[in-house]
């Protein structure tokens, strides 16, 4: 039955198949590593190599105005050295309702950042004979028609929480008696002026310079979304479905996790520093093989995801994400030698002898410092001979030795 359904199907006759299998098992086997070879050096020629090749700083989406993410040799430096704070950090929010477009815009307004300057008609002062305020009218057609949940008591509680706003900002001496609501009209609201604002002698002065430092704060005021996200897009995924999904340029991927609508399952981020913290070490080390396979595939570059999983494995066996720079080699605490060899010598030589530390001489970089064979291949193993006892001689008498 077999037989017949591979020469129906792939048309192969039985010496054909044999030739396969056997060319297939010699491959495998050709493949194997000796013991004692240096995975480490082979590993790191076969991710480096290919990146002479990589030239482009930047890869544009298919299918998304303007979304660019960084690849090539930058992105490949971001990984290795495990930057916290990298070029374009991409949150891909997976949909709970992933075919509904509609659904897909409500949870993009829950995500984005919106300020109040983006949803207000004007912000104006007034003084009038008892009192002078900031009058804020909001524009509900716009938030209606961009899907947002922003009325005045939002916005009102984003103004007294001063989201997104620096500590010495005039919003954050704003109290609950400062802004006042208007339960006819839930699009509008006063601001007055706090009393502490102390920018000038005269109360008058001091009145008008906090309208104005008002005025130029209120339109920078976060009313809704994540206030590390700049943006987000919707985007289509590749293949036969067209799923929708959300891709969110900014930081603060437990926030999004924790959006309604969106499904944390399958929501990651391509910062490794920050998946680390969020979903752990075991996430952070499949995401460094992936981000490193994602970015040779660009390019068309194939490398063995085992020479990645090397690499990840290096660089989280310790329970966090170490960069291959002088500060993750130093956690590493692995040699003196091999610290010093990498930068600052002298430094490294010196602190080990202040606090008497040793060295077991057994990496690559310090055998090769002192002249030792290195433990790689037929170094691996040490010959023990057996030396053969020379026979005694038997002594002639000592009259017969002079004789």
């Amino acid at each position: 039955m077999c037989r017949l359904l591979v020469h129906n199907v792939c048309r192969l006759t039985k010496a054909q198949c044999e030739t396969l299998l056997r060319l297939s098992l010699t491959k495998y086997h050709r493949a194997m590593m000796e013991p004692g070879e240096a995975v480490g050096a082979i590993g790191a020629q076969s991710i480096s190599e290919p990146g002479t090749q990589m030239t482009l700083k930047t890869f544009h989406f298919a299918g998304v105005a303007s979304m660019n993410v960084t690849l090539g040799v930058p992105r490949l430096k971001e990984i290795i050295n495990a930057g916290k704070n990298i070029s374009t950090p991409i949150i891909t929010a997976a949909l709970v309702c992933a075919d509904d477009e509609r659904s897909a815009r409500i949870v993009k307004g829950r995500i984005e950042k919106t300020t109040l300057g983006e949803v207000a008609v004007h912000i104006k002062q007034v003084f009038a004979r008892d009192q002078a305020y900031l009058s804020v009218k909001l524009d509900m057609a716009a938030i209606d028609a961009l899907q947002l949940t922003i009325d005045a008591r939002t916005v009102r509680h984003a103004i007294l929480g001063a989201v997104g706003m620096p500590p010495r900002s005039i919003i954050k001496l704003l109290k609950e008696p400062h802004v006042l609501l208007n339960a006819r009209r839930p699009d509008k609201l006063r601001i007055l002026a706090p009393a502490k604002y102390k920018s000038a002698t005269d109360s008058r002065s001091s009145m008008y310079f906090a309208m104005q430092s008002l005025k130029a704060a209120l339109p920078s005021v976060i009313v809704q979304g994540i206030p590390t996200v700049n943006r987000a897009v919707i985007n289509y995924e590749e293949g036969k479905d067209k799923k929708l999904h959300l891709l969110v340029e900014g930081y603060g991927l437990s926030d999004v996790m924790g959006i309604p609508g969106v499904d944390g399952l399958h929501t990651t981020s391509n910062h490794i520093i920050e998946v680390e913290k969020t979903l752990g070490i075991e996430a952070a080390r499949f995401l460094i093989a992936s981000e490193v396979s994602y970015i040779m595939s660009a390019y068309g570059i194939g490398i063995d995801r085992r020479h990645l999983m090397l690499l990840s494995d290096i660089m989280t066996f310790k329970g966090e994400v170490l960069g291959i720079t002088r500060f993750g080699i130093a956690k590493m605490k692995e040699s003196v030698l091999m610290l010093a060899s990498f930068e600052k010598t002298t430094d490294h030589l010196f602190d080990a002898a202040v606090h008497s530390r040793t060295d077991a001489i057994v990496g690559v970089s310090e055998c090769i410092i002192m002249g030792i064979p290195i433990a790689v291949g037929t170094g691996i193993f040490k010959l023990l001979r057996q030396v053969d006892q020379p026979a005694l001689v038997k002594r002639l008498p000592l009259m017969e030795q002079y004789a």
